[in-house]
């Protein structure tokens, strides 16, 4: 282990879910569909940071390439649901204010 690892290691513990992610990717390809299916949805559910890590891991970099070229377009976050959440109490805050105002 190189002195760079130890010291993200320290600044910032892999979670559980970060190390099941980095086995996986580490199989891929050769995984099941349950696997698959789990491996996909643990990676959207990633903060950034932790895809960053994982991106700069030279062992596992070459796999996530593979893994983003034959799943990008499932891997996409949906913008409907952001958007719903941001709209909604806007709209709300709206109506509520002109019905206070007449």
């Amino acid at each position: 282990m190189s002195k760079y690892e130890s010291r993200i290691e320290r600044w910032r513990p892999r979670s559980s879910t970060v190390q099941e992610v980095e086995k996986s990717l580490d199989r891929y390809p050769d995984l099941s569909e349950p696997e698959l299916a789990k491996l996909m949805r643990q990676f959207r559910g990633l903060s950034l940071v932790d895809k960053a890590v994982i991106m700069g891991d030279e062992r596992l970099s070459q796999k996530l390439a593979l893994f983003y070229r034959d799943h990008e377009p499932d891997l996409r976050t949906p913008v409907a649901g952001p958007i719903l959440y941001v709209l909604l109490p806007a709209a709300l805050a709206v109506a509520g204010v002109r019905l206070f105002l007449g």
